[in-house]
C-alpha cells in the first residue's frame, strides 16, 4: 500500500475525533468491531496468499476487498489512537476510566492480532522465498546466520505481542520489531532500491510506534488505578 495512502487514512481516522464527540459506549462498539475486523483480515489474507485460487476474477476480488479492510483498520487504528491519547488526562472519574481500559484492552488485541499476523505471514513468505532472500542478503553484505536470525526475531516478536496479555511482553518485543524494521530500511537505503521498497517496513514502523504508545497509556491508567485511594465513610464502618 501506498505510504501517502496510509498515511493519509491513519490521520483521517485520528482527525474524527476533533470532528465529531462520542460517548465511551460508542467508542468500546467501535473496538469491539476493530477487533471482528482484524480476524476477518487475517482469514482472507491467508486465502488470498496461500490457498491456491486458479480463478483471475476471484484473485482480483480478493485483493481488493483486502485493500478495502486494511484501509478500514488503519483508520480504526487512527480514531482509537487519537482518543486514547486525547481523553486519557480528562478521564478521572472511576467508571470513566474502566471505559477507556476497556477501550485499550480491546484496542492492544485488534492491533495485536494485526500486526502478529503481518509478521508471520512475511516470515512464512521468506521461508518459500529462500533462493531469492539469501541472494538478497548476500548483495547486502550480510552473512548467512542474519537472515536466520530476522526470520527467527520476525515470529518470536510476534508471539510476544500476540500473548502480551499474559506474559506482559508485549513492549519489549514491539521494540525488537521496531529494530528490525529500521533495519530493513536501512538496508533498501544502503542498497540504493527504489524507496517504495521500504513502504512496508515504514507502514510497519508506524503501527509498531502506535502500539508501543498505546502499551504506555495501559501501563498509566493501571498505576493510576491502583493509587486511586480508597475512602471509608461512617457507612462502611
Amino acid at each position: 500500500m501506498d505510504i501517502m495512502i496510509f498515511t493519509g487514512v491513519l490521520l483521517l481516522g485520528g482527525l474524527i475525533n476533533f470532528l465529531k464527540e462520542v460517548d465511551t459506549k460508542t467508542v468500546i462498539r467501535v473496538s469491539g468491531i476493530y477487533i471482528f475486523i482484524a480476524w476477518v483480515s487475517i482469514i482472507y489474507t491467508w486465502i488470498h496468499l496461500f490457498i491456491g485460487i486458479n480463478d483471475a476474477d476471484l484473485q482480483k476480488v480478493l485483493s481488493v476487498f483486502l485493500q478495502i479492510i486494511s484501509l478500514i483498520m488503519y483508520g480504526t487504528l487512527g480514531y482509537l489512537a487519537a482518543y486514547i491519547a486525547l481523553n486519557f488526562q480528562e478521564l478521572t472519574e472511576q467508571s470513566q476510566d474502566a471505559a477507556l481500559q476497556k477501550i485499550i484492552r480491546k484496542t492492544l488485541r485488534a492491533v495485536s492480532i494485526a500486526i502478529a499476523n503481518t509478521f508471520m505471514v512475511v516470515t512464512l513468505g521468506k521461508s518459500l522465498n529462500m533462493p531469492y532472500m539469501l541472494a538478497f542478503f548476500r548483495q547486502s553484505c550480510y552473512a548467512v546466520w542474519f537472515l536466520y536470525f530476522v526470520m527467527g526475531a520476525e515470529p518470536l516478536g510476534a508471539i510476544g505481542i500476540l500473548f502480551h496479555s499474559k506474559l506482559k511482553t508485549g513492549p519489549l518485543a514491539t521494540l525488537g520489531l521496531i529494530v528490525v524494521m529500521l533495519g530493513a530500511v536501512y538496508t533498501h537505503l544502503h542498497n540504493h532500491d527504489p524507496f517504495s521498497d521500504s513502504y512496508e517496513a515504514i507502514i510497519q514502523l508506524i503501527n509498531l510506534s502506535l502500539l508501543l504508545l498505546i502499551y504506555y497509556y495501559e501501563r498509566q491508567t493501571s498505576k493510576k488505578n491502583s493509587l486511586t485511594p480508597v475512602y471509608i465513610t461512617n457507612e462502611n464502618v
